[in-house]
């Protein structure tokens, strides 16, 4: 496995076939959630971070928002810009988020669903977090949704298999220094094999490392649905920052 492991897998046709269960309505309730804790109006601007496919972006620009969602990937822009075709309030840029600044400044800046800890270092995990203080609004928010670390390590399944459009696929995990390590492999006409690595950070660690760049929590939830963070029982880990 490369540390650039992202670049092939998220270059994959196969991407969109293994998270196809991440589903619109719990990208409609994170979002509503954004929206009713942040008071974010029409026409404000909104930062997408490492937008993928751009469904969280989609619903922002359905929601009358002006939003900008950027990624490193290639096809995964393509799928974007399908998903965006009609919204004339939606741009999308290719851009790698450990380098990418901006001149204007944004209304609300947001690193959604775990689109966070996929290089080596602190430094470059926390580079793009460094540079959002210089343009992010002073009233603006900064959400960031991961994983809540102490439930994943807890609720970890090592291993499972499931076939969706005719296609198999076999997954393998493991915590292994610090990472959550996932081996991937489609079996279709032929076998390909994919890895994911992400780093593992605890909400302590993570309100620190944004600490430390300015950051303040202001309110942090345990899933999309509004409810208080819980250490032991929350599958997510989803804070709103401000400056």
């Amino acid at each position: 496995m490369t540390k650039n492991w992202f670049i092939d897998w998220f270059a994959s046709d196969f991407y969109q076939t293994v998270y196809n269960h991440r589903n619109i309505s719990d990208a409609n309730k994170l979002i509503d959630l954004i929206i009713s804790k942040t008071e974010l109006k029409q026409n404000y601007w909104v930062l997408d971070a490492a937008c993928g496919f751009g469904r969280h972006s989609q619903i922002f620009a359905d929601k009358s928002m002006n939003v900008v969602g950027f990624d490193l990937s290639k096809t995964l822009l393509l799928r974007a810009k399908e998903n965006l075709i009609d919204f004339n309030n939606a741009f999308l840029l290719r851009a790698d988020i450990r380098n990418v600044c901006f001149k204007n400044k944004f209304d609300l800046i947001s690193n959604l669903f775990t689109s966070f800890g996929y290089f080596e270092s602190d430094e470059e995990n926390f580079s793009f977090i460094k540079n959002s203080t210089k343009f992010l609004k002073k009233d603006g928010f900064f959400v960031f949704d991961y994983f809540n670390q102490f439930y994943l390590e807890k609720k970890l399944i090592p291993s499972s298999e499931r076939e969706v459009n005719g296609i198999r696929i076999s997954e393998k995990r493991e915590i292994k220094n610090k990472r959550i390590v996932k081996e991937i492999i489609i079996q279709n006409s032929k076998t390909d094999k994919f890895y994911e690595s992400v780093k593992l950070y605890s909400k302590d660690e993570i309100i620190n490392h944004f600490g430390n760049f300015g950051y303040k929590p202001r309110f942090i939830f345990g899933d999309y649905d509004g409810n208080n963070f819980d250490e032991e029982l929350s599958e997510r880990l989803v804070i709103f920052f401000t400056l």
